[in-house]
């Protein structure tokens, strides 16, 4: 890494730390990581695809995903929307979610938030992450372990 890069990312580095010890942000674990659908007409919105993660049996998918997104999802690799992806669902459906469901690193305190996509697919199912609460959802500030760290 040259110099200017890494000057370029100190900043970000501290900050996310910052954040953290400040109580700005949570650090908590993602435990579930779904594409929630909300159609058109007055029907019940639907997770069209569920990504969990459990320490015992590691990351899986729940069930066979909805026909919007079956085609789309590999068994095998971590659930991220494409830019098309992400097109196509917006104009199929009324509103389009990119949610977690996360805990406490102790446990309790655990919630479901909505993501921006690009947040969204930068997490995993079992990530440990900095989030910070705002009313439209939460923001990512830093991926503080990676799953597979641990694993």
């Amino acid at each position: 890494m040259n110099r200017r890069a890494l000057l370029a990312a100190v900043p970000s580095i501290a900050l996310a730390g910052c954040a953290t010890r400040l109580g700005i942000a949570d650090r908590i674990e993602i435990t579930r990581k779904f594409v929630r659908l909300h159609p058109w007409d007055d029907d019940e919105p639907f997770d069209a695809v569920v990504r969990r993660y459990d320490p015992d049996e590691g990351v899986a998918y729940d069930d066979d995903p909805h026909e919007a997104l079956a085609d789309e999802v590999d068994p095998d690799e971590p659930l991220v929307v494409s830019d098309s992806v992400a097109d196509r669902l917006a104009a199929e459906y009324e509103i389009v979610e990119y949610r977690i469901y996360a805990c406490a690193l102790d446990g309790d305190d655990c919630r479901e938030t909505t993501l921006v996509r690009e947040d969204f697919n930068a997490v995993e199912a079992g990530d440990v992450v900095d989030i910070v609460s705002r009313s439209s959802g939460a923001g990512l500030v830093n991926i503080h372990e990676r799953r597979e760290e641990r694993d």
